[in-house]
């Protein structure tokens, strides 16, 4: 292969792309230049940027209430995972989804204490769609306990409510509808797809105002408020280092990024 005259290849772009390259806003998170395959969905986008980066071989890693082990089996290239659920591994059907996995290590627990933990034995902490559910002194209690379950320098990911995010979310209506719509050629069925869109999606933010307009507790949406400023302002007091107090994944929730110092 012959080498390439790299000035005259530099020269060459002189000609070209007048403006300055562009294919659209990246701060947009309707937009793709790929169309109808250019789009990743929430839950994978937060397992490529808050877990992958952080979780290794060598890493033992916690997960709060893990459920039946979506984000889990993200985390199966660890050393060891330990997890805590409020429910047993056989209601949650998690062992059928995860897998005889014999590096993870599931704790049903009834209180805030996490005994089972060995004390600075963590070195990364996850929890998703699990701490909104429990009252911010709940939180607090798992914050303060882990801390001397977590080893120096240690990540963590904590999901929580935020009433004032989520009501932005309802109110900004995000959707790529427009941008999916917008692929179609014919007008007509343009303007078909464009209403069925739009009904399914109102559909949907009726059951999402169901988490901020029910009281919170037992008797109705147990979706508690803790709100990303709380949180991070708790967590601080703590003695933790707040790295984002929003990563700014989840268009409607919070997901808090801090370190054990």
């Amino acid at each position: 292969m012959a080498t390439p005259d790299l000035d005259a290849h530099l020269s060459s772009f002189q000609t070209i792309w007048k403006g300055g390259f562009f294919v659209g806003d990246p701060l947009d998170r309707t937009h793709s230049p790929f169309g109808l395959f250019g789009y990743v969905g929430v839950p994978h986008a937060i397992t490529l940027a808050c877990i992958r980066p952080y979780v290794s071989a060598e890493t033992v890693a916690l997960e709060i209430g893990p459920g039946r082990g979506a984000y889990t089996r993200a985390m199966l290239n660890a050393r060891e995972v330990w997890v805590l659920d409020a429910l047993s591994a056989e209601y949650n059907r998690f062992w059928e989804y995860v897998g005889d996995q014999s590096d993870v290590h599931y704790v049903q627990v009834n209180d805030f204490g996490c005994d089972s933990i060995p004390d600075d034995g963590i070195d990364y902490m996850f929890s998703y769609d699990a701490l909104c559910h429990v009252p911010f002194e709940g939180i607090t209690a798992y914050a303060t306990s882990l801390r001397q379950k977590l080893r120096s320098g240690a990540h963590c990911f904590w999901m929580v409510a935020d009433y004032a995010k989520y009501r932005q979310f309802i109110a900004e209506r995000p959707s790529i509808s427009g941008a999916l719509t917008s692929q179609v050629g014919r007008p007509w069925l343009r303007r078909l797809m464009q209403r069925v869109i739009d009904h399914v999606e109102l559909r949907e933010l009726e059951r999402y105002r169901r988490h901020i307009d029910a009281p919170e507790g037992p008797e109705g949406s147990w979706w508690y408020d803790a709100g990303t400023e709380r949180t991070s302002a708790m967590l601080e007091g703590l003695g933790y280092r707040i790295v984002e107090a929003d990563v700014g994944i989840d268009p409607r929730s919070p997901i808090v990024h801090f370190v054990k110092p």
